[in-house]
């Protein structure tokens, strides 16, 4: 799925970014009164910057992001991680509600683990896409929190946090993953309908 005319690959936005070119950048309301928005190829995704003054990328976020974009596959493999361990739990919950306790249920629970150990990995990617990167965005929540986990301390008030957003193909539900730009910490996920 394409946001715009022209997809860029993300090697190509952090080189626009390394160089302050910010001319293939739409600038407009997306969230704020005025944002940086490119639509990066390899991940199908939107990279948002908010609160960008003078169609100016500044100088300080310029670096974050790149920062982030570089370390891209490790966000997005803690968030995968997550992921991973969610469907499990839910695996295992259904299980638990659908199967009387007995010798039955215990070789189900084997089978089950069997199975999640061999195809994890695939499942998520098969199952999970990321739609959105964005960064600079304050107390932004989505209206129609299911759940909310949080993974760690909270960052101070004010400080530099970014979320990747993925969509689940199967159902209407998003999955925001929040992280704190200084080490790349994922810190709070939640799970909101769409």
């Amino acid at each position: 799925m394409s946001y715009y005319d022209e997809d860029f690959k993300l090697a190509e936005v952090i080189s626009f970014l390394k160089n302050r070119d910010y001319s293939s950048f739409d600038f407009r309301r997306e969230y704020t009164a005025n944002d940086a928005l490119i639509s990066i190829k390899d991940t199908d995704a939107l990279l948002t910057i908010c609160n960008v003054p003078d169609n100016m990328i500044p100088e300080q976020t310029v670096i974050q992001v790149i920062d982030v974009l570089e370390h891209l596959d490790e966000c997005i493999e803690q968030a995968s991680d997550w992921l991973t361990s969610h469907e499990f739990e839910l695996g295992l919950q259904h299980l638990k509600n659908n199967w009387k306790p007995g010798e039955a249920w215990v070789k189900e629970v084997k089978s089950w683990c069997e199975y999640w150990k061999e195809t994890k990995l695939d499942t998520v990617k098969k199952r999970y896409t990321v739609s959105e990167i964005c960064f600079r965005l304050d107390d932004f929540w989505p209206t129609s929190v299911m759940e909310e986990y949080c993974r760690g301390p909270e960052p101070q008030k004010g400080a530099d946090v970014f979320f990747i957003d993925f969509c689940h193909r199967d159902c209407d539900s998003d999955f925001r993953f929040m992280f704190l730009c200084e080490d790349r910490r994922l810190y709070k996920f939640i799970i909101h309908i769409l």
